[in-house]
C-alpha cells in the first residue's frame, strides 16, 4: 500500500460494515462532562448495520453513562492504529435500553469477540455488577479506507446524513 497514492477515499457501506465487524479495535466515544470539559472512553462494542447502531454494555458508575444520561450527543470512533490507518467516525446519540433488555447474550460475544474464548470467564465474573446498554445511534457518518493521501489533505471532511426509515 502506497500511504502517497491518490487511492484515499471514503469506504462503501459493504467495506464500513465489514471494518466495523472484523477484529478488536475499541470503540471510543467522547462525551463532555458537566462543567463542559470532553472526555474519551475506550469501549467494546457491535456493530448492528442493519439499524447503524453501536451496541454498547457499559458500567452503570462511569463518567461516560452519566454524561449520555444527561445528553446524548456523543462523538465515536474506530480505527485501525495499524496500517492501512481505515476509520469509521461518527456524531451519535445514545439510546439507553430498557431494564429487560437481554445484555448478557451481547456481553459474552463481544468478551469472546476481544478476549477469546477465556474472556467469556471473566464477562460472566462480571453480571452482578449493574450495567448500562445502550445504543450509539449514528447521525452523521465520515469513513476513509487507509489508502493513499487522506481527503482532508485536499478538502474539508464530508459528514455523510444516516438515512432514518419512519
Amino acid at each position: 500500500m502506497t500511504m502517497t497514492s491518490d487511492s484515499g477515499r471514503g469506504m462503501s457501506a459493504q467495506e464500513r460494515d465489514e471494518f466495523l465487524n472484523s477484529g478488536t479495535m475499541f470503540a471510543k466515544i467522547a462525551t463532555t462532562m458537566a462543567d463542559g470539559w470532553p472526555v474519551l472512553s475506550p469501549v467494546w462494542y457491535d456493530w448492528l448495520a442493519d439499524a447503524e447502531a453501536f451496541l454498547v454494555v457499559s458500567k452503570e458508575h462511569t463518567s461516560m453513562v452519566q454524561n449520555l444520561r444527561r445528553d446524548p450527543r456523543c462523538g465515536l470512533l474506530v480505527d485501525n492504529p495499524t496500517t492501512p490507518y481505515r476509520r469509521v467516525s461518527v456524531q451519535g446519540e445514545a439510546e439507553f435500553l430498557p431494564d429487560d433488555f437481554d445484555w448478557i447474550t451481547p456481553a459474552r460475544r463481544m468478551a469472546e469477540r476481544y478476549l477469546g474464548a477465556p474472556g467469556i470467564a471473566y464477562a460472566e465474573s462480571t453480571f452482578a455488577f449493574p450495567r448500562a446498554p445502550f445504543y450509539v445511534r449514528a447521525q452523521k457518518i465520515t469513513t476513509w479506507n487507509g489508502e493513499g493521501f487522506d481527503r482532508t489533505f485536499r478538502a474539508p471532511t464530508t459528514w455523510h446524513d444516516v438515512a432514518r426509515s419512519s
